[in-house]
């Protein structure tokens, strides 16, 4: 694991709310280049209401880690694992490497919902073309 990889899994350590951290995207399969960025997904630990600030979390966190681990803008991409499309979310759970697992029981829960939302929106659909 990289040095950066290890400094943003202490970053999300000492971030509150977070329940999982995942790295997905070319990092994940390890055909990057030295100047991609870090596509990153996280599971938070609570549900915010506020659809602007929901919508906002994942970028002021972005930002925020930016800021603290000295990065340039643009290194990190943050997505909310609950609101992120499910093709993309699945994506994520599929090819994407676990990199924190603070809370386990919350982390199955997004998992199985993104799952079961696969196979009703989009799995069973494909199966009926074929």
């Amino acid at each position: 694991m990289d040095t950066l990889s290890k400094k943003i899994i202490h970053a999300a350590q000492h971030t509150d709310n977070i329940a999982a951290l995942w790295l997905y995207g070319s990092r994940a399969r390890q055909d990057h280049h030295d100047h991609s960025d870090y596509d990153l997904a996280v599971a938070f630990s609570n549900w915010e209401k506020d659809p602007l600030e929901r919508r906002l979390r994942p970028e002021l966190l972005a930002l925020d880690w930016h800021t603290q681990l000295s990065l340039p803008e643009g290194t990190l991409s943050i997505v909310d694992l609950a609101t992120a499309p499910i093709p993309l979310a699945w994506n994520i759970l599929i090819e994407g490497k676990l990199l924190l697992d603070l809370s386990p029981a919350h982390r199955m829960r997004q998992e199985a919902r993104i799952m079961s939302r696969w196979e009703l929106d989009f799995a069973y659909h494909q199966r009926q073309r074929a």
